[in-house]
């Protein structure tokens, strides 16, 4: 399963999640909606199977995959575009519609343009024959061909590597209807039948310049570059001309074989393009692989797949770096590979490991349930059964084939504490009761809707009644499975009528429009108003009208709520211009303020702390007339003023304690400063006094909490953690104890010193 980060502070939202699926905290396996398809839920699976169910889901994928490319491998053999189709829409179908996690669009994608491809070849493959049907007729079938020479009699070494490839590359039916043309063409050089009017010697250089252009639009360079050095053959050896003008057809010729060499140099440079951009590609794979393998991320199983797969992907790079690069490769993969199975062994072992440790967890939570009676703490056995359930789902993975056995004993025994409690306890008693209500009065409301005749509203009201339910409390769960039951089966009633129903709904959704075009039509009255306030209320009013009306179809939703967005957009924009000058106000209180604050905190240090106070009271008074100041400036200077004035009384009251602190006699002796100074110093020692003995005794507690485990040679995971609270608690209890003692020794250095 992928690693996740966590923080201490915060819940993960999913167990897992990637880019195609996640699962829920219910253990819900759910497939992320696509452009083809809703979000849709697949199983709901225990949370420690995680990772085999995604695996299964990723594998079901795979084989979708094979299977379509199976597919394509039959349909080649395929003749009728008609039979194809059908077949080509079924498999679509069964993508779209079949249980897994991988990337849909992309397969389906990749599978449309095969599907194209295709087509197009089954198309060529029947124009093709039409055509050599027609360039040569039944009964002249046995007559041979112009002499030339054949494609295959061309010396191997007069084909450049670069054609060769470009042959291989070029999209064969094509070739193959254009090379009809251009042997029609070729045809020139065939003797004429009896009775047949002779060729003119015009004509025969007429049909050169019409191969020509045939050859032109090939992508088999090898072939059209051959045939076209045949034409300047055939021309140097044709019949001589006297009052024809044969520069037209010799210029023709000329410039298609240029526009040729154009295409031809064009594509060669395309192609080493591509090479030298999958040549980086793969070096960056490279270097993803050699990464994981470099930080040892021996679990990474999933990106070391992406990586092979994406490798395999990319074909064509420059000959020379073929093995090099390979070779790399499959040694990362190698090196992964072994580890990978050390990692494994050593997994096996932390399973029974983490199956021990759940082991004792149970027979520590059935041993708590054994003592419980009608005097126990209920508020306390179930923060200790929470707590035993935090460290049971702490502990990760054990043995699938012990898997099911331990969550169902796990599983009793909190259905047990439940039992018990709703029996002893009466106030959690009333709140299942309150919670069963509540679902109760769900439930019916979710039945009732099976019969509302308004689906487009019942349909909106599901959605509440969903969020609603998330919110109750829980019951004890053989009760919140039975629930969950009867609420999913009204609610799964209501969407098969509302399926049924679709006209209906479509009709209301129709109606809802209506309603809110009528709305947006009241915003455009509105949005040019200066009554700030109250305008500002009338399309709040509108906002909640707009909620209250039902969906509108789906394909209008965007556009009608960005004209009412718009409505209220330009009206506030001018509210906000208007509040601009009040925003310069509000920097001029801002400097009054700083001024009074500054008075005030000159009284902070003066030297009779009860003169201070009434001097700081008008000042006080005058700080809070000046108005509002900019928000951004808001905290700080409320924070800075209540830091003085606690200040300015701190010092009042302490002067006025002063005989408390130091004694009746000493008054005199110590200035307001030392008589605040030492007064905080005491407040904080009384703080550290009360920190101390109430980690005191939590450190009893754990400390004898240790006798309730058994000793054990392979080590308890929980053990060693209370060990580890145990140490950090003495060492922050020794830390507070002499930052005590410091306190003391600075408040008695105080009082020596006047």
């Amino acid at each position: 399963m992928t690693e996740k980060k966590t923080t201490p502070d915060t819940e993960p939202q999913y167990l897992f999640e990637n880019n195609f699926a996640y699962i829920n905290q219910d253990g819900e396996v759910v497939l992320k909606g696509t452009s083809l398809f809703e979000e849709r839920t697949l199983v709901k699976i225990d949370p420690d199977s995680a990772d085999e169910q995604i695996k299964t889901f990723e594998e079901s994928f795979e084989k979708l995959s094979s299977k379509a490319d199976e597919f394509f491998e039959k349909a080649s053999n395929l003749e009728e575009r008609e039979q194809v189709k059908d077949s080509f829409d079924a498999l679509l179908e069964e993508i779209v519609a079949t249980d897994a996690i991988g990337d849909f669009e992309d397969l389906i994608s990749r599978s449309k343009e095969k599907y194209e491809a295709l087509i197009t070849s089954v198309k060529g493959k029947v124009v093709t024959e039409e055509t050599a049907e027609s360039a040569q007729p039944e009964e002249e079938a046995a007559e041979p061909k112009a002499e030339e020479p054949d494609k295959a009699e061309v010396p191997a070494e007069n084909i450049s590597d670069q054609e060769e490839e470009s042959s291989k590359d070029a999209n064969p039916e094509e070739n193959e209807s254009k090379a009809v043309k251009a042997e029609e063409s070729e045809e020139v050089t065939v003797g004429a039948d009896e009775g047949e009017q002779p060729e003119s010697s015009e004509d025969y250089y007429k049909k050169l310049a019409e191969k020509a252009e045939t050859l032109s639009e090939l992508t088999d360079w090898a072939y059209a570059t051959m045939e076209f050095e045949n034409i300047d053959l055939k021309w140097s050896d044709g019949p001589e001309t006297e009052d024809a003008d044969l520069q037209p057809y010799r210029e023709k010729i000329d410039s298609l074989r240029r526009a040729l060499d154009e295409k031809k140099r064009a594509h060669y440079e395309e192609q080493k393009r591509i090479r030298e951009e999958n040549l980086e590609k793969k070096k960056q794979l490279l270097a993803q692989l050699g990464q994981i393998i470099e930080e040892e991320k021996w679990t990474h199983t999933r990106d070391v797949a992406r990586i092979r797969g994406k490798w395999e992907q990319i074909k064509p790079i420059p000959a020379g770096e073929q093995e090099k690069l390979e070779s790399t490769f499959q040694g990362f993969i190698s090196t992964f590979e072994e580890h990978k199975v050390d990692r494994l062994v050593k997994q096996k072992q932390q399973e029974e490991d983490n199956l021990t440790g759940k082991l004792v967890i149970l027979e520590k939570i059935e041993s708590f349930l054994n003592a419980v009676d009608d005097e126990s703490d209920w508020e306390d056995l179930d923060k200790k059964l929470q707590d035993y359930t935090r460290q049971f789902r702490k502990i990760g993975r054990i043995p699938v084939e012990k898997n099911q056995e331990i969550w169902d004993r796990f599983h009793r025994a909190q259905d047990n504490f439940h039992s018990m409690r709703f029996k002893h306890d009466a106030k959690y008693r009333k709140d299942i009761e309150k919670f069963l209500s509540k679902k109760k009065q769900l439930i019916d409301e979710a039945e009732a809707l099976i019969d509302s005749e308004d689906i487009a509203k019942a349909s909106r009201k599901v959605n509440k009644l969903h969020r609603r339910w998330k919110k109750i409390g829980n019951l004890p769960q053989k009760d919140e499975n039975e629930m969950w039951d009867r609420f999913k089966a009204a609610t799964d009633a209501f969407n098969d009528k509302k399926s049924e129903n679709i006209d209906q709904l479509r009709e209301q959704e129709d109606e809802n429009y209506s309603k809110k075009l009528a709305i947006i039509d009241k915003a455009n009255e509105l949005k040019e108003s200066e009554e700030w306030e109250q305008t500002h209320k009338e399309f709040q009013k509108l906002m909640d009208r707009w909620k209250a009306v039902g969906p509108v179809p789906k394909r209008k939703s965007g556009k009608i709520w960005k004209k009412f967005k718009d409505a209220m957009d330009h009206f506030y924009e001018r509210r906000r211009d208007f509040f601009k000058e009040v925003k310069e106000k509000r920097k001029d209180n801002l400097k009054e303020k700083e001024a009074v604050l500054d008075q005030l905190k000159e009284l902070a240090s003066h030297e009779n702390p009860i003169q201070a106070v009434e001097l700081a009271k008008p000042l006080q008074e005058e700080f809070k007339k000046a108005g509002y100041v900019p928000i951004k400036h808001k905290n700080r200077m409320w924070k800075e003023y209540r830091e003085t004035c606690d200040v300015i009384y701190e010092r009042f009251r302490a002067t006025k304690s002063a005989a408390q602190i130091v004694g009746k006699e000493n008054v005199e002796n110590f200035s307001a400063d030392d008589i605040t100074d030492i007064k905080k110093k005491q407040d904080s020692a009384d703080r550290l006094r009360k920190e101390i003995n109430k980690l005191s005794g939590e450190l009893i507690q754990m400390k004898e909490s240790l006798s309730y485990f058994k000793p054990s040679s392979s080590g308890s995971p929980l053990l060693d953690e209370v060990k580890n609270r145990i140490d950090n608690a003495e060492q922050d209890l020794n830390k507070k104890e002499e930052k005590l003692q410091r306190l003391e020794i600075e408040i008695d250095k105080i009082k020596r010193d006047v």
